[in-house]
């Protein structure tokens, strides 16, 4: 299991194999969308709180491998400035199943969105930097 913060651009899966029984691997990328709030933008840009943030992210990587029976899970988000069409988010999950694999991201994916203090800002096409209020 790994997760992390980054401020460089996230690519693919970068996951450590998990082994011969693995029968499923999905790769989530939440890219940055061109409107935010209905407003148009040219990037979002994320703060954190370091060790709150790593530490609650690592907890719900945990539970959600105890919870899911899956083999691994990688999360990589970005903070800083983050490009319209950019990768902001990359969380890669192993299993031995689909089934066990799309339900494990769904509900890691939800648990980081509504636990992890991580803020968004939009960068209006202007330069205006306005705070978001979807997660």
């Amino acid at each position: 299991m790994k997760v992390t913060f980054s401020d460089k651009p996230i690519f693919g899966s970068e996951a450590e194999y998990a082994g011969k029984d693995t029968g499923a691997e999905l790769i989530f990328l939440g890219r940055v969308r061109d409107i935010e709030n209905g407003i148009p933008i040219v990037a979002l840009e994320y703060e954190y709180y370091p060790e709150m943030a790593e530490k609650k992210l690592t907890e719900i990587a945990h539970e959600t491998m105890e919870k899911f029976d899956i083999q691994n899970l990688e999360c990589t988000h970005r903070i800083g400035p983050v490009a319209t069409g950019e990768v902001s988010v990359r969380i890669v999950i192993l299993s031995r199943n689909r089934k066990s694999a799309l339900r494990a991201m769904q509900w890691f994916i939800d648990r980081l969105k509504s636990e992890v203090p991580v803020w968004k800002w939009g960068i209006a096409q202007d330069g205006k930097r306005f705070p978001s209020d979807t997660k």
